[in-house]
């Protein structure tokens, strides 16, 4: 009896249980890693980089020497509408929700990506932790094209490249769909992003023989940073200015840096640890002043010169011309960005609005203006750690000998 009753009670049991109603079968997916959308008289030029699992788990492109990706393109009026006819040439359906970048061609870029990052941000089938690129005086297309080394995906390449310069190197912008959008719509500060540029031959980069020589004829490569004025893009910093926007935003681990010696010559550093502070004062007028202050540890790791490491003075003199080249260098490269594009991304408006919320009001509608001339100053306080394994100078010690 109480067989049958369990019997029962289970068959009652499997008909309230839910299916797999909105299973997808890998072998039905086409796998995009990267999205590219470029501007086209007919609306948009949609690239995808989908992978190609017959061909990916060989950098040299698996026994039938084919490339582990490829690429489709459309055009459509709007992105998913360019997007519905890449189905007409993929023998599978796109998925989405592995995309590593976004790349977006510069003349789009120029008039504005707002409508296409509704689309992106509206898809929920798309995450948000992939990042967004520039390709500079380039389309997006001609960056998915290229076959890297290392990485058997070349958009595995450029998001790994992103993190390696941006925690090393800091003249990169590690940006997110989400911190973008955050930045686009909060008051008193623009966005940026990363750029990317190709160097090299471009006709052959698209082949398995870009990666077959020792020098690959193309590479792709990091282009500073992209300045945003709203949800358009106004210009291009190099590589100081690009690292001063890190360095206010808090965004540095670790760079390089180098810096005249007392005694001659050139002494070159690691920036180990960097810490910022953004302050805002009201001088005697009742006008916003703001300073960026700057903690920063750094080791010694060369000197071309002679100097005399055994004086603590030397290290001393050392650390104030750090500090004074610092202060210099960074607010040139502020003021370059106030006066040259008007876009604050730095988030000093966003400062002002957090510390003084009511002078802020008068300042909102027309921040940008006022950007361009409040004063901002830098104030570094440097402190050099190590000094490396060795005392004096090769040069000062076999000079002496």
């Amino acid at each position: 009896m109480w067989r049958k009753f369990l019997c029962i009670l289970l068959i009652i049991s499997l008909t309230l249980l839910t299916g797999c109603w909105s299973r997808k079968e890998l072998n039905d997916l086409a796998l995009v890693m990267a999205l590219g959308i470029d501007l086209d008289p007919g609306g948009y030029a949609v690239t995808v980089q989908v992978m190609n699992p017959g061909e990916a788990g060989n950098q040299k492109g698996g026994s039938s020497g084919g490339v582990p990706v490829v690429t489709y393109q459309a055009i459509g009026r709007t992105v998913p509408d360019a997007l519905q006819r890449m189905l007409s040439m993929t023998p599978r359906m796109l998925y989405l929700a592995h995309i590593r970048v976004l790349v977006i061609g510069e003349a789009l870029a120029r008039r504005g990506v707002s409508d296409v990052l509704d689309f992106i941000s509206r898809n929920h089938e798309l995450r948000t932790d992939f990042f967004l690129l520039v390709a500079k005086e380039s389309r997006a297309s001609k960056i998915l094209e290229i076959i890297t080394p290392f990485e058997h995906i070349p958009a595995n390449s450029l998001y790994s490249s992103i993190l390696v310069s941006h925690k090393k190197w800091a003249a990169t912008g590690k940006v997110t769909l989400q911190q973008f959008i955050t930045e686009l719509e909060r008051g008193g500060s623009n966005p940026v992003m990363s750029g990317v540029q190709l160097n090299g031959d471009r006709q052959n980069g698209g082949s398995v023989n870009n990666v077959d020589t020792i020098s690959p004829k193309t590479m792709i490569e990091h282009a500073g940073i992209a300045v945003f004025k709203k949800d358009k893009l106004v210009g291009w910093l190099d590589e100081p200015g690009s690292k001063t926007v890190n360095y206010v935003l808090d965004e540095v681990d670790s760079t390089v840096s180098n810096e005249h010696s007392p005694g001659g010559g050139l002494a070159g550093f690691i920036i180990t640890r960097s810490d910022s502070n953004l302050d805002v004062r009201l001088d005697a007028q009742g006008k916003p002043e703001f300073t960026v202050r700057l903690n920063i540890e750094a080791n010694l790791t060369t000197i071309q010169g002679k100097l005399n490491l055994n004086n603590p003075a030397s290290i001393e003199d050392i650390q104030r011309n750090l500090e004074q080249d610092y202060d210099l260098s960074l607010t040139q490269n502020i003021r370059e960005v106030q006066q040259k594009y008007g876009a604050d991304i730095f988030g000093f408006g966003e400062a002002l609005h957090r510390k003084y919320p009511r002078l802020w009001r008068t300042y909102r509608e027309n921040w940008e203006d006022s950007f361009r001339t409040v004063k901002v100053k830098v104030r570094s306080k440097i402190v050099i750690q190590r000094i490396g394994s060795i005392i004096q100078p090769l040069k000062q010690e076999i000079e002496e000998k």
